[in-house]
């Protein structure tokens, strides 16, 4: 799952995660199962009363979806839930997919080589297509035992679960700091202004992937829905509007990702040299770090893990 299931509280990133996805699946899904009641009991409420239940129901169905975080996550990167045969067709789609971009750069690179500086016109069209090729490419994790140009390659299945994959690998390739094992001992020691600015990062990006989930979840209920109370335009317009948002959401949250990926990069950047301190290592003070640092916090990992002194 991503890193954004950071602590909070009740307030402005609880809102934004949990009651407003809540308070949308309240209403969609009130439409498409409350009619079927008998005695006409949704028709007779007065909206000033729906009002209400739909708030106390978008606080139950978002405490309920955020409990879920890691089951939904854990679907839309393509770890859990897949059938065997699905993963493997999309797997083998996500490599096709990256191997087209990497072959690319891998064309440019050369052809820039063969070029002079008065091919001034092509260099430039071709360092564009390179940088929309870069930004591709980089959604996928670090790998150079792989042999591929990018240096990089699919680890999952589905281009959200590879995003994830790629800025949650960053610390441990880059300083040997396992992503869950020293997140919350950095989380701990972050000013306050910093983490409410990450808490609410994170909330947007999770708004999009709940929201993303609960109209995959109307596909089915909604639809069902409405063609057992016999309207089946509005069932098929709900299952072809429901798709199209779930599939818009999911590209959104793909970027949104992407974006709060490189803030908790930039934590690690920042503040490693801090948490060492506050963990008695003895660690250089310097930006980059060196095989001793790294073989150091790959030893401490080892530690908090398998409780080794």
């Amino acid at each position: 799952m991503g890193i954004t299931e950071v602590p909070t509280s009740l307030g402005s990133s609880f809102i934004i995660k949990a009651f407003l996805p809540g308070f949308v699946a309240s209403v969609l899904y009130s439409y498409a199962v409350m009619p079927n009641i008998p005695s006409s009991f949704w028709a007779s409420i007065a909206i000033e009363s729906k009002l209400i239940l739909w708030t106390i129901s978008a606080i139950l169905i978002g405490m309920v979806v955020k409990l879920l975080d890691i089951y939904i996550y854990q679907f839309f990167e393509g770890i859990r839930f897949w059938p065997k045969f699905v993963w493997w067709w999309k797997y083998e789609w996500i490599q096709k997919y990256f191997k087209k971009i990497d072959n690319q750069l891998k064309e440019i690179g050369a052809r820039k080589k063969e070029l002079s500086e008065d091919d001034e016109k092509e260099l430039l069209e071709l360092n564009y297509k390179s940088s929309g090729l870069w930004a591709e490419v980089r959604k996928f994790p670090y790998n150079p035992d792989k042999g591929t140009y990018s240096r990089r390659y699919p680890e999952e299945a589905t281009i959200f679960g590879n995003v994830l994959k790629e800025y949650e690998g960053y610390s441990e390739r880059q300083y040997g700091m396992h992503m869950m094992v020293f997140w919350p001992h950095l989380w701990s020691i972050l000013p306050k202004e910093q983490k409410e600015d990450l808490d609410l990062r994170g909330a947007e990006v999770d708004f999009l992937v709940y929201l993303s989930f609960i109209f995959l979840c109307y596909i089915f209920v909604g639809g069902l829905g409405f063609f057992v109370q016999k309207k089946p335009l509005i069932a098929i317009l709900c299952i072809f509007v429901s798709a199209i948002l779930w599939f818009l959401f999911y590209l959104i949250s793909i970027q949104a990702h992407k974006s709060y990926g490189r803030y908790i990069k930039a934590v690690f950047d920042l503040y490693r040299i801090e948490l060492a301190k506050k963990l008695r290592m003895d660690i250089t003070d310097q930006s980059i770090p060196d095989d001793t640092e790294i073989k150091k916090w790959r030893k401490y990992r080892k530690y908090l893990l398998d409780y080794r002194k």
